[in-house]
């Protein structure tokens, strides 16, 4: 059973692990090697994943154990159909991204923080083996219900080349985005917006 919570300090190492476990796989034949060796150096680096989950909004996707009552800051969103009872997340110790430690495991994370005046969507990563049983949806719905109160729109950037991503995306209602920061994304990405 997969459960959807925010991520704590405790859970970095689990965090990067899944966008170490993710991203050579996700951009294979997308983007150039150093590009991948490049952006698992910048955005997946130990400092980076505390970063986003002390500053930002970072979300965790947890296989095994049991949605439990819990505290409603952590989330807890169940996929595969189970009951929505709350979920919080056991102890970071606990959670690892791909291993079996104890009965837990983290397979996705998502990642949110403020660009201006602007919230965006800077990672959503699912470990391929975990990939189209709606752990990414979960991970978006969790992302959403976690903006503050008001956020009338999210944003993404996306290659431009990475179709799965993009169809992935208006299918959950993003599109053509209308305003963006102030950042030029150059030829290789794009803007992509949600209004909420």
């Amino acid at each position: 059973m997969i459960r959807v919570c925010k991520a704590e300090l405790d859970d970095a190492e689990a965090v990067r692990e899944v966008g170490l476990k993710t991203w050579p796989v996700a951009y294979d034949g997308l983007a150039s090697p150093e590009f991948v060796v490049d952006g698992l150096a910048e955005w997946w680096s130990p400092e980076a994943v505390e970063r986003g989950i002390t500053k930002g909004i970072t979300l965790i996707a947890v296989d095994g154990g049991e949605c439990v009552d819990g505290d409603e800051e952590r989330g807890g969103e169940c996929v595969d159909g189970d009951e929505e009872r709350g979920g919080e997340c056991a102890d970071g110790d606990e959670k690892r991204a791909g291993e079996g430690v104890g009965d837990e495991r983290v397979v996705g994370m998502v990642g949110l923080g403020r660009e201006g005046d602007f919230w965006v969507m800077w990672k959503l990563y699912v470990l391929p083996e975990y990939q189209g049983k709606g752990i990414g949806k979960a991970l978006l719905d969790g992302a959403i219900a976690a903006l503050p109160a008001g956020t009338s729109r999210l944003l993404l950037d996306v290659l431009v080349t990475n179709e799965p991503a993009i169809g992935f995306y208006r299918k959950n209602g993003f599109g053509a985005a209308r305003s963006t920061p102030d950042r030029e994304l150059g030829d290789e990405l794009i803007w992509m917006s949600r209004d909420l």
